[in-house]
């Protein structure tokens, strides 16, 4: 906020020199182009538009510092895979919200949607129906799985260097498929833990996957807040009473399971999740204090 107020400050009525032009040309010029490099975010200010840099390709991040005095960390949101990491509906929603709440944050880019439904069929009954056909759509179906958890960690892993004058406690909050591969990426200690973890709608488009999502769900020896709409797949309908009956016992400061009462679709559920994770937040952090 002091780098703010300074900037603020109203400009003394003299000439401009040659030097104060040409610092502003030049800022100008790198917003145009930091907006022309990600014309997808052309409606952001610049600064809040970072790269990553996974599978040689320049991956956008978008960054918000917190506002205000109360400063808990950084929240780190993922999109459902194949979204962009500014998507409609929630992700956007709490992107820019939970910045008044304490928490700075960087929304990531998920791995990319593939043309996995076929694999995905195929793998489900390959158990039953072990053909060489659907041995390979279940090695196929494997690799693409392999691929986008690949996507996940290079992105991951540059996060600490973006996120580095935010002190304070890291939540992952994760939404839908992207919920279900930051569960996998944890519970096989592929990815550090982050101090606190809120997902949405938790589920995998593969049925052995989705099965096993509570399990793995449950072993994790991180705080969670499970959140379900009424209006979520029916993969993560249909896993929701098991995720709560395998709770750790050490509730609400390991895991909170809370089912909306109104659809994800609307404004007024959003802030019912936003008031949620607040709430969590709180007792995580009166629980295990910032240092």
């Amino acid at each position: 906020m002091k780098l703010l107020s300074t900037l603020a400050k109203p400009i003394l009525a003299k000439p401009l020199s040659l030097m104060s032009l040409t610092c502003g040309a030049l800022l100008c010029l790198g917003s145009f182009m930091a907006s022309a490099s990600n014309p997808e975010y052309n409606y952001l200010p610049a600064n809040e538009v970072k790269q990553l840099q996974v599978e040689d390709k320049s991956v956008p991040a978008l960054l918000r510092p917190w506002i205000g005095k109360k400063r808990l960390g950084l929240a780190i949101i993922v999109p459902a895979i194949g979204e962009r990491a500014d998507a409609p509906g929630l992700a956007s929603y709490l992107r820019r919200e939970l910045n008044s709440v304490g928490w700075a944050t960087l929304a990531v880019t998920p791995p990319p949607l593939l043309d996995t439904h076929t694999e995905i069929e195929a793998s489900d009954t390959a158990s039953t129906a072990a053909t060489p056909d659907t041995q390979q759509a279940l090695l196929e179906s494997q690799k693409i799985q392999l691929k986008q958890q690949d996507f996940m960690l290079a992105s991951m892993a540059q996060l600490d260097t973006l996120g580095k004058h935010f002190a304070g406690k890291r939540m992952l909050v994760t939404i839908g498929d992207s919920a279900n591969l930051i569960i996998e990426l944890l519970e096989t200690k592929r990815l550090p833990k982050p101090d606190l973890m809120v997902i949405v709608n938790p589920y995998s488009e593969l049925e052995s996957a989705n099965q096993a999502l509570p399990e793995k769900l449950a072993a994790l020896s991180i705080p969670v807040l499970d959140i379900q709409s009424k209006d979520g797949t029916a993969q993560s309908l249909a896993t929701q009473v098991q995720r709560l009956t395998l709770a750790p016992a050490n509730t609400p400061t390991r895991y909170s399971q809370q089912v909306l009462a109104l659809d994800l679709t609307l404004k007024v559920t959003w802030d019912d999740c936003l008031e949620l994770i607040e709430g969590f937040a709180t007792r995580i952090n009166k629980a295990y204090p910032n240092g």
